[in-house]
């Protein structure tokens, strides 16, 4: 266009804003034309702007939600990534295991394969399988990581598997078992606490493990000795009594030299063995318990005899292992023998009462005649009176070639009789289980029945009202009856038989049964000289005997010479040293 206008006149340059304008008026027609022509077309182009613009409104909307919610993806992107590492983790370890089945299997085969050995007896193996799971697990114990499910619950199986192995053998400790079995045994304990030994417990081959061991063992078997006597029938003490002695002789013999071989027989510190001391003396103990609940059923002195030999043969055979209890034992036994024959002298001394009390004067004559005489008739009308012929008194001292024999005299005096046979009963039986250190005891209460007699004797002449002191021919006496004056005879002749007679012989008769050494042959005899003249005291003080003045004289000099003896009953008048 430029080129044209350089070409054209001044006319034409004139004209040219003219025809420019002429021209711009017609494109501005075909514009408006145009326009009008495709109006719609406007409209639809502005629609069309309306609805884009709406469009990038929502779109800028949407935009920004997605870029706020652009960090929580982020977000759940490193949590699912590290989820992923997890199962790509467990997945390995899944592979390891798979990898690594066999011996992940044996090792989860360790509680199982540790009962059956216990349960079939085999300790060796059970005690290596421990050993091996022990070291198994040492290492994942000791780490700092977290500790593994799996190998915690097979550490706490493997740890009560060898609770019940422990509780396996001392199980058997309660049962019969020889010396070799008995050392096995405590040998798989002491492993087994060595391999089970935690920090802070005794150690094994220490003095505190030691003494615990022994009590544990101690235990085990005592419940084994337990077992032995608990079948043995009661219902006869005697055989009761004989079969648990030797029961217990063979296993308590038995059980003291198990422990001796496992322990040792050393001291400790210088002292007895602190647990098979107590042991032996709660075991002591509970066999006197025994003894002292079936021993007061048995009366008999020959069965009381062989129970005290079989006794004392058990409680010294034990002491060649250090456990004699033989001296603790005799106690008993002297308590039952005595009590068994202060019974008997107390029965002597009341049949001797009831079978006086049918003579006295108030009794009827029927009653008299049916009771045991006291002098047969015969002898008190051969005897003239009440002066009846007796021999000196014996020696009261025994030796080998004397005669034991009960004097011939008291056949005449049947009441007498019966009352030295219940005695000389009573000594017949205690021969059979004499115990010598209860000479002391059972003398005072044998010297406390004869003394009871003689008090009895006493009571009856005073209830009676009879005058002994009067002689059958001294006209002051006036007896009520006839049968008074015959009662008051045979008293006083019954009363010199008992001094010149029955003391003596009864006296000699105990002495026999606990003979003294050759050494104190005079001692011994000068006690029996006053205890035999402590009874005429007595007899004198009681009234029963007629004391003539040198008699008086005598007795005298001799109580001011003679200190009071502890041998001589002190029986006074009213009977307050009777026997009870």
């Amino acid at each position: 266009m430029q080129a044209s206008l350089k070409t054209c006149s001044l006319e034409e340059l004139k004209k040219e804003p003219w025809r420019l304008q002429i021209q711009a008026d017609n494109t501005a027609e075909q514009l408006r034309s145009l326009v009008l022509k495709n109006y719609h077309v406007f409209i639809q182009s502005n629609q069309c702007a309306a609805i884009v613009k709406d469009d990038l409104a929502d779109l800028k909307e949407e935009t920004t939600k997605i870029e706020a919610a652009i960090p929580e993806l982020q977000k759940y992107c490193a949590e699912f990534q590290k989820e992923v590492a997890d199962v790509v983790a467990k997945h390995g370890d899944i592979q390891f295991v798979f990898e690594h089945y066999l011996q992940l299997t044996e090792l989860l085969e360790i509680p199982q394969l540790l009962e059956a050995c216990i349960h079939n007896e085999l300790f060796d193996s059970a005690l290596d399988v421990i050993k091996f799971a022990n070291e198994a697990f040492q290492a994942d114990e000791n780490a700092e990581t977290s500790r593994n499910v799996v190998i915690d619950c097979l550490v706490r199986e493997v740890a009560e598997m060898i609770g019940i192995m422990r509780e396996k053998l001392l199980q058997k400790l309660r049962e019969d078992l020889q010396l070799a079995l008995c050392v096995r045994i405590v040998g798989y304990l002491r492993r087994l606490d060595a391999l089970i030994e935690k920090h802070g417990a005794a150690g094994v081959g220490l003095l505190e493990y030691e003494k615990q061991l022994k009590e544990e063992f101690l235990a085990c078997r005592n419940v084994w000795l337990s077992s032995l006597s608990r079948g043995i029938s009661s219902s006869d003490p005697y055989q009761y009594i004989i079969q648990v002695i030797d029961i217990k002789r063979t296993s308590w013999f038995d059980l003291i030299t198990q422990y001796s071989a496992i322990f040792g027989s050393e001291n400790v510190d210088g002292k007895v063995d602190p647990p098979l001391c107590r042991w032996a003396t709660a075991t002591v103990a509970n066999f006197i318990q025994i003894l002292m609940k079936q021993l007061p059923k048995i009366d008999d002195f020959s069965s009381i005899a062989t129970i005290l030999e079989q006794s004392l043969f058990f409680g010294g055979s034990l002491g060649r292992v250090g456990v004699d209890f033989r001296a603790v034992l005799v106690v008993y036994f002297e308590d039952h023998v005595l009590n068994l024959m202060t019974e008997y002298w107390r029965a002597a001394c009341r049949e001797f009462q009831e079978n006086l009390k049918a003579h006295s004067l108030a009794a009827s004559s029927f009653a008299t005649s049916s009771k045991t005489p006291i002098v047969i008739a015969s002898y008190r009308s051969n005897g003239g009176g009440s002066n009846f012929p007796f021999a000196s008194r014996s020696a009261a001292t025994s030796s080998d070639g004397e005669d034991y024999s009960p004097p011939r005299c008291l056949m005449s005096f049947p009441l007498l009789a019966e009352f030295t046979n219940a005695l000389l009963s009573s000594l017949n039986e205690l021969r059979l289980c004499a115990i010598s250190s209860l000479q002391n005891r059972l003398g005072k209460k044998y010297q406390s029945a004869i003394g009871t007699m003689l008090l009895t004797i006493a009571d009856f002449v005073e209830e009676n009202g009879l005058d002994l002191h009067a002689s059958s021919g001294d006209s002051t006496m006036t007896p009520r009856n006839a049968r008074a004056a015959a009662l008051t005879d045979s008293v006083r002749a019954t009363n010199e038989v008992i001094r010149a007679e029955l003391v003596p012989y009864l006296i000699k008769c105990f002495h026999r049964l606990f003979p003294v050494p050759s050494a104190a042959t005079l001692s011994a005899a000068n006690a029996v000289t006053k205890e035999i003249e402590g009874f005429d005291e007595i007899m004198r003080e009681a009234g029963l005997l007629i004391s003539s003045p040198s008699d008086e004289t005598e007795t005298k000099t001799e109580v001011d010479a003679n200190a009071e003896l502890s041998e001589t009953p002190t029986v006074d008048a009213d009977g307050t040293d009777t026997i009870e």
